[in-house]
């Protein structure tokens, strides 16, 4: 019986649930571990409600009608909440219907836009650079991915969602905004020759 003929029951398992969005949901380059992630934020959004017997139902789910009805019902929890503050992330997971994804600067908030606008301090020229100046340096170019990094993990974790949840959230959502990094000119770091 192929999958898409399944029932969507009132109360499926995680793993059934890992099935059903990949299916019907995510985009297809999304794995298992991410999905499993994806449902712990769906439950803090409320979108996902844990029954006693530990099965997983959808909020707002009506149990009189078709499958169909059923499917559609996701979709359109899933599409009013990405509209939300709560749901920032979500566009990203959205595979059946093209979304403009936000940009990296838009999921970080007014806060950590306020700490990244302070000015850096120069080091002045120097022929010789310390390892201290080149730690310095890669640690200034890496700074803005740590702070994104930072601020939309701590914005994912939530009752359900973990650190190790929203890290692997974070990094799938990453990957979708910065595809492919810029290659960086060369540029000499010193001129001293070794001995």
């Amino acid at each position: 019986m192929a999958w898409e003929n399944m029932l969507l029951s009132d109360n499926m398992k995680d793993a059934d649930w890992v099935k059903f969005l990949k299916d019907n949901i995510v985009p297809s380059d999304i794995d298992d571990e991410t999905v499993h992630s994806l449902l712990h934020y769906f439950e803090d959004l409320n979108l996902l409600i844990r029954s006693a017997n530990d099965g997983l139902k959808w909020q707002g789910a009506e149990e009189h009608v078709s499958e169909d009805e059923k499917r559609q019902s996701v979709k359109d929890g899933l599409l009013q909440m990405a509209q939300t503050q709560l749901g920032f992330a979500l566009p990203f997971f959205i595979g059946f219907q093209s979304i403009e994804l936000p940009t990296i600067e838009s999921l970080i908030n007014s806060e950590s836009q306020k700490n990244k606008s302070k000015e850096i301090p120069k080091l002045e020229p120097a022929s010789d650079f310390s390892n201290l100046q080149i730690v310095k340096k890669v640690g200034r170019q890496l700074k803005p991915f740590l702070e994104a990094e930072s601020t939309i993990v701590s914005r994912l974790i939530g009752d359900r969602t973990s650190k190790e949840d929203a890290r692997y959230l974070f990094q799938y959502v990453f990957g979708k905004i910065n595809s492919k990094a810029q290659p960086r000119k060369w540029e000499q770091l010193s001129r001293k020759r070794h001995r």
